[in-house]
């Protein structure tokens, strides 16, 4: 009756199925969602026990050739009516009980410890099915666990091998080549890979507005040429930035060239050079360029690592 009473006690353990529903919520922390699955696969396993303990209990008044009998036999702690205490102690009870259930689970059993009675070989039909889906189970997620860690790895990789596909397909010279893997490097280590606008295009234009100010929130308080402007016409005006990742050394404007866009520094410093002798040095907190750059004769250079916004 005790035995019966703990079991049903065992029912309120069931509140972690709420638990297992949450699970893709947490799915990106690997290792904590493993921790879970193993903690649940230990406590499945402590259940089954207490159950392969109460079937060898309820049997063994009707038969002998239960798990009971065999392992006070082979621990050499025989029954003895005489004595109330005789036999194994719970302590032997259980690891047994809970090695059964774990060799059963992970695998077929061993036999040292094996079912004799027609209870007992259902009861270790249903741990062998509960066993394969939970190894199934489990050992699927910790591979998709794996996978997940490695993805930003894995994309990286592919995503240069493209690159270098593209390089020796159009045959572009060193120099060049080395700018784009160069490039290419850099703006992975600021992004890790995410295309923001990409990103962005899956919600709504309203919302995008509130995710571009937020984003440009730094710029858009510090630059004097957007102070006193209306929240509408900085939310519009936070739809037109574009963010550019350029490495050290690129040159973002040449000599010559038509400007059609206008740069922000938000990290880093450029130089700007007019025959090859650096006129000026800007960095984030200068915002008097303009005189410069009107004059066709300059280029900017990048000095340092630069993140810049752009408007088109």
């Amino acid at each position: 009756m005790a035995t019966l009473i703990g079991l049903l006690k065992t029912a309120r353990l069931l509140r972690l199925v709420r638990v297992a529903r949450k699970l893709d919520r947490y799915s990106e922390y690997g290792a904590a969602v493993l921790f879970l699955l193993m903690c649940t696969f230990v406590l499945i396993a402590h259940w089954l026990a207490c159950i392969w303990y109460a079937v060898g209990y309820v049997e063994r008044p009707y038969t002998e050739t239960g798990w009971l009998d065999n392992l006070a036999e082979q621990i050499g702690k025989a029954y003895n009516a005489s004595e109330p205490g005789s036999g194994p102690s719970v302590k032997d009870y259980y690891i047994t009980a809970l090695y059964f259930t774990f060799s059963s689970l992970t695998s077929v059993g061993f036999g040292n410890v094996s079912p004799n009675t027609n209870s007992e070989k259902l009861f270790s039909i249903c741990v062998m099915v509960i066993g394969s889906l939970m190894y199934a189970s489990i050992f699927g997620n910790v591979s998709a666990i794996i996978q997940r860690l490695y993805s930003g790895t894995t994309r990286y990789h592919t995503q240069m091998l493209r690159v270098k596909e593209f390089i020796r397909f159009h045959q572009i010279p060193n120099g060049l080549r080395n700018r784009l893997e160069e490039y290419f490097q850099h703006a992975w280590s600021y992004t890790n890979g995410i295309d923001m606008n990409a990103v962005l295009k899956g919600f709504p234009e309203c919302l995008q507005a509130d995710i571009c100010l937020h984003l440009n929130r730094s710029l858009l308080q510090n630059c004097k040429a957007f102070r006193g402007g209306s929240k509408a016409c900085l939310r519009a005006l936070a739809m037109r930035f574009k963010t550019v990742h350029a490495p050290p050394g690129d040159i973002l404007i040449h000599s010559g060239d038509i400007i059609n866009s206008l740069y922000f520094i938000s990290r880093g410093t450029i130089q700007i050079t007019r025959d090859d002798v650096v006129v000026a040095i800007v960095g984030k907190e200068d915002y008097a360029i303009h005189n410069l750059l009107s004059q066709r004769s300059v280029a900017l250079t990048v000095v340092m690592s630069l993140m810049s916004l752009l408007i088109d």
